[in-house]
């Protein structure tokens, strides 16, 4: 039997005829069924040919007019006697059994549907079971006993390199594409490095990263032989993972074992760690962190110190820690680590998350910058950065991943997060080669153990608003920036900034805000930046920007707060103090820079 199509024009869901033509008592029987689809067509075409013993042909029709689809022809079959009354038979019967299936299909009852596709999905789970069974039953293979079938005879030595399962997963795609590289697809599972041996009941999960804005999805494969350089002798790599003890808990690709001769450790590990350098997709790049897959950048922005009118302390301390990376090794030859915790603090806007931007922007691929958005494993983020050394740690609102012990009435979070911050920034388990750079709105709702600790935070900058003059400087810098040249229009507006905002506690961003939006009215019009074009913008700032207390408000807060911090340390409260005196001074905190 054989199909043949001999005019097809894309006849996916059109109408077909199929048509079979056979002589019976010297008249000719002809057999028609409208079927839609090629497939139906095909499948009907089949059906009756094979029960005639005939040609049937596939007819359709299109714009162009009808065509003939397919033939489909037979040499054997039941229709080979030669009486016509037979072959009769055959034709109605073909007709009949084509309308029986469809009937019988049509009458089966819902729930014995519903039943086959729950015994399809049963037989699905039992597939799958099928397969972890007989992978959990599966030996694990010793490491020697891998070598000496593909490597040769001798026991070997085994040796352990720490890696990320970012790396590892880009080093098993490098060397599943270099020649001289043996994949060992067959082996499943994964090296465990306390039992050297292959585990076949664990399998590295995929890694997603976001590199430069090429999202790569990595299922790591995991054993390989490779060539010693120089030696020729063969050798073993084999991606290795453990379980987590702390959060996140599950089980981690987290380094690279290797099995050699061990007249050849020398060369194999310096050919590792070259490959390992090679593969390494975060050491002195920017990394965002979070809860799906990373983020590397090369840079975050194109913005640097030159665009920008920075906090003069801040500043200062960001070039120090610059400088301390940079000159890294003459530190640690005095015995000097750069470990460092810088803290800023200020009221929103005022340049925190800008000044961060162009010191990472600075020292971009001098070092790795690690910007956390994600907090639900804390230690492990400082694990890699103390493995890509130098490293700053960048962790934005900190007042939100803490909690504050000593202000339980404060809004947050967790407990946990506070405790292995304590840990990694100053406990027995600090990274020397790690500098953090925390930032918050509300420093007061930090615990005083992160903020008021030396050697967690050596240094505490408070930003705050910024002089008369840094605001009259900071308007210039927009106008440069956005060109706005209008001479008239400039002086017009450092006049709004002097007098009508010098009751307002402004910071950069309400600045930018309102240039920007000026611009852009102007940008619209396709013109030059008008005064008229800012006055919205103007306002829409003095509706947003708080007042500046007065002088004698100033001070009975301040008495506020020298009160509160005495309650703090447990003094007794006066009498006249409600119970609920937490809730009520917080707003009043809140406000303050």
């Amino acid at each position: 039997m054989w199909f043949k199509v001999e005019g097809k024009r894309g006849s996916t869901g059109q109408k077909f005829i199929v048509r079979c033509g056979s002589p019976a008592s010297g008249e000719s029987v002809i057999e028609d069924r409208p079927v839609i689809g090629a497939a139906a067509a095909r499948k009907a075409a089949e059906m009756v040919a094979t029960s005639l013993n005939v040609t049937a042909t596939v007819y359709g029709a299109d714009a162009a007019g009808e065509f003939v689809y397919g033939v489909f022809e037979v040499s054997d079959g039941a229709g080979e006697s030669s009486s016509p009354s037979i072959k009769q038979m055959f034709a109605e019967s073909a007709a009949a059994s084509l309308a029986i299936k469809d009937q019988l299909i049509a009458e089966i009852p819902e729930d014995s549907i519903r039943g086959f596709a729950s015994l399809a999905a049963s037989l699905g789970y039992f597939a799958n079971r099928h397969k972890q069974v007989k992978r959990s039953s599966a030996p694990r293979i010793g490491y020697a006993t891998l070598f000496r079938i593909f490597c040769g005879e001798g026991e070997p030595g085994v040796l352990s390199l720490p890696a990320n399962d970012a790396t590892l997963a880009l080093l098993s795609r490098k060397l599943s594409e270099t020649p001289g590289w043996l994949w060992l697809s067959e082996l499943a599972g994964v090296g465990m490095a306390d039992q050297q041996a292959i585990n076949p009941r664990q399998a590295p999960g995929k890694v997603v990263l976001n590199i430069d804005g090429a999202l790569q999805v990595l299922r790591p494969r995991t054993v390989f032989r490779g060539v010693v350089p120089g030696s020729g002798h063969q050798f073993m790599l084999i991606l290795q993972g453990s379980h987590r003890s702390e959060p996140p808990q599950g089980f981690a690709l987290d380094s690279v074992g290797l099995v050699y001769r061990e007249a050849d450790e020398t060369e194999v590990v310096a050919l590792t760690r070259s490959l390992l350098q090679e593969s390494d997709a975060f050491k002195n790049r920017i990394v965002l962190v979070n809860r799906d897959f990373r983020t590397v950048r090369s840079k975050i922005s194109d913005r640097s110190w030159a665009d920008v009118i920075p906090n003069e302390r801040t500043r200062d301390e960001l070039d120090f820690i610059a400088a301390s990376i940079r000159n890294r090794q003459a530190l640690k030859a005095e015995g000097l680590t750069i470990k460092r915790g810088l803290l800023l603090s200020g009221p929103p806007g005022d340049g925190k998350s800008t000044a961060i931007e162009c010191f990472a922007n600075g020292i971009a691929g001098e070092a790795t910058i690690i910007f956390v958005e994600a907090v639900d494993h804390i230690r492990a983020i400082y694990q890699l950065a103390q493995s890509l050394a130098p490293t700053v740690v960048i962790l934005e609102d900190l007042d939100l991943m803490t909690k504050s012990r000593q202000n339980p009435g404060l809004p947050t979070v967790r407990d946990d997060v506070t405790g292995e911050l304590l840990q990694v920034l100053s406990g027995t388990t600090a990274y020397p080669d790690v500098i953090t750079i925390a930032t918050t709105n509300h420093v007061e709702a930090i615990d005083q153990a992160l903020s008021k600790r030396a050697g967690r935070f050596d240094a505490h900058v408070r930003m705050g608003y910024p002089t008369d003059d840094e605001k009259q400087r900071i308007l210039e810098l927009y106008f440069d920036r956005f060109r706005v040249d209008d001479k008239l229009t400039r002086r017009r507006l450092h006049i709004v900034l002097a007098k009508e905002f010098s009751r307002l506690q402004l910071v950069p961003a309400h600045i930018e805000e309102f240039v920007k939006a000026g611009v852009k009215r102007a940008r619209l019009a396709s013109r030059q930046p008008e005064y008229a074009d800012f006055e919205p913008g103007i306002e829409a700032t003095k509706s947003i920007a708080l007042p500046k207390p007065a002088a004698h408000a100033g001070a009975a807060l301040a008495e506020a707060l020298t009160l509160l911090q005495k309650l703090e340390q447990g003094e007794k409260p006066p009498s006249n103090i409600p119970s609920n005196w937490q809730e009520l001074v917080r707003p009043a905190m809140l406000k303050q820079p």
